[in-house]
């Protein structure tokens, strides 16, 4: 076998791996590179390997970013600071995170993070009030919340607990 059939060789299989990798799940280019360099493929022919998995709209971290954030605000009810994370995990590029982060919209983000405070504030009934504001503060603040959105919806449980005292 020539060099050059050894190539194409390599080529075809690191290619059908990345395709397989891909009907498992959505993966980003940096996630392809990182097994394709794992499982012994050079760097040039990950590289190749990408470019044609591009031309061909097989990876488009675009998109993997739009649709990750999505599911992570609906599904998983996470803040800002917690998408951020999810998504460089993926290992997609800080521009495109801070791109999607800023179209996420703020009243959607409030609105999950009021209601999963007010879950957890409810779970806490018997819970002193200072230590159920801590508890719950923690949580948002754990679930990717922002502290100053956290404290504001810390505010208004309390504001609501004080108003409506059964609760």
């Amino acid at each position: 076998m020539t060099e050059n059939e050894n190539k194409a060789s390599q080529f075809k299989q690191g290619y059908l791996y990345a395709v397989r990798l891909l009907t498992a799940s959505k993966k980003s280019g940096e996630q392809l590179k990182k097994r394709l360099l794992d499982r012994g493929y050079g760097c040039e022919l990950s590289e190749q390997i990408l470019i044609q998995l591009q031309k061909q709209h097989l990876i488009d971290d675009e998109k993997l970013a739009r649709d990750t954030a999505l599911w992570a605000i609906e599904a998983k009810r996470f803040g800002r600071n917690r998408i951020a994370v999810e998504l460089k995990k993926r290992g997609i590029a800080k521009k495109l995170v801070e791109d999607v982060l800023t179209s996420i919209d703020e009243v959607k983000e409030r609105d999950t993070a009021l209601n999963l405070g007010r879950d957890r504030w409810n779970r806490l009934k018997l819970v002193p009030l200072a230590k159920k504001q801590k508890r719950t503060y923690d949580y948002l603040v754990r679930r990717g919340f922002g502290f100053n959105l956290s404290r504001e919806i810390i505010d208004d449980l309390r504001q609501e607990s004080f108003e409506n005292p059964r609760t």
